[in-house]
């Protein structure tokens, strides 16, 4: 039953009590107290108590409904507040929130242990901003490129390095920007900008960067070195000391010495490796690239003084090589070498 209802149906219960009672029972009757006296008919005393009754229950039914109309603006705070940490959460962020109610105190708390992998696209949230956040998401996960700035991201948001990431992949040229702010090389991003950059970038550029060269750097670098259409261009010397700063292995210097011979001309390409074999650091790992371009420029009479001061168990393949060369069989050194 609403309030006005109530007061309405009270005072015409009362009102009729009173009449009954009047008719009943015309008199006064006065009550005193101490020195204090009331002179009231005795109708209005019988119906007194019932009066009183019905202003308390007002106040007291002006209290709850006051109380629940609270109640009521909290849940609408909270699914407000709610809403928002959703949709943060669908970003990929916690937000501290500070709810009323005890219903959405729990469901807040339930929130941050959830992890939202996909978003299942045939869920209608009937809230537009909810449904960007959603959208927006999708779409970054889909490779494109999403402007979040609006949406103040902290710095470590997974989505602002996957957003960087699809930005990366559509323009190599970007790499640039990302390789600023980078402040650890492992780091997955600053790495594949870092190989991006090696694509298009000059040698100078890449080797003021700092980064520590790998194998897999190092190759790339070659493949442009080695592109006649490429004007990628970089020092011999640069090259030596690249391989050793990676630690590169006898493979790596014959698979070197294989694929620099159409750049070099055949003293320069002697020269190269002769320095890399009377090298200290790299003598042992060069030694097999060495003996490739010998036999390659056919200088015979100086790898067979290398093989004859040599260990037994050393440089198997060449003596092999040797062997079938001297008896005859034309074998392709490149081929027997790397693959054999």
């Amino acid at each position: 039953m609403g309030i006005k209802r109530y007061i309405v149906f009270t005072l015409i219960f009362l009102l009729g009590i009173g009449i009954y009672a009047y008719s009943l029972l015309g008199e006064n009757y006065t009550l005193e107290v101490y020195s204090f006296s009331v002179t009231l008919p005795i109708a209005v005393w019988v119906i007194l108590p019932a009066i009183l009754l019905f202003i308390a229950s007002i106040f007291h039914m002006m209290y709850y409904s006051f109380k629940e109309y609270l109640y009521q603006r909290a849940l609408k705070k909270d699914f407000e507040l709610f809403k928002g940490a959703y949709g943060r959460k669908i970003l990929g962020e916690d937000s501290e929130v500070s709810y009323k109610t005890d219903s959405y105190k729990f469901i807040g708390k339930a929130l941050k242990t959830l992890k939202f992998d996909t978003l299942p696209q045939d869920i209608d949230l009937e809230d537009e901003s909810l449904k960007e956040f959603s959208q927006n998401v999708a779409k970054i996960e889909a490779g494109e490129v999403v402007e979040l700035k609006k949406y103040k991201l902290s710095s470590t948001n997974p989505l602002i390095k996957k957003v960087k990431f699809n930005r990366l992949n559509a323009d190599a040229k970007y790499a640039s920007t990302i390789l600023k702010e980078c402040a650890d090389e492992c780091d997955d991003l600053c790495f594949a900008a870092y190989m991006k950059f090696l694509s298009y970038a000059s040698f100078d550029e890449i080797k003021k960067l700092g980064f520590k060269p790998t194998r897999e750097t190092f190759r790339l670098m070659m493949e442009r070195y080695l592109d006649e259409e490429d004007k990628f261009d970089m020092p011999l010397e640069s090259i030596e000391d690249l391989l050793l700063q990676f630690k590169a292995t006898r493979d790596d210097y014959l698979e070197l010495a294989y694929e620099i011979k159409a750049k070099l001309n055949p003293d320069a390409w002697m020269a190269l490796f002769e320095k890399l074999y009377n090298s200290q650091e790299q003598h042992a790992e060069a030694a097999d690239a060495y003996l490739y371009v010998l036999y390659e420029l056919q200088m015979i009479d100086k790898i067979r003084e290398i093989l004859d001061n040599s260990e037994e168990g050393e440089y198997v393949k060449f003596k092999t090589l040797l062997f079938l060369r001297d008896h005859g069989k034309n074998v392709n050194s490149g081929l027997f070498l790397r693959f054999s």
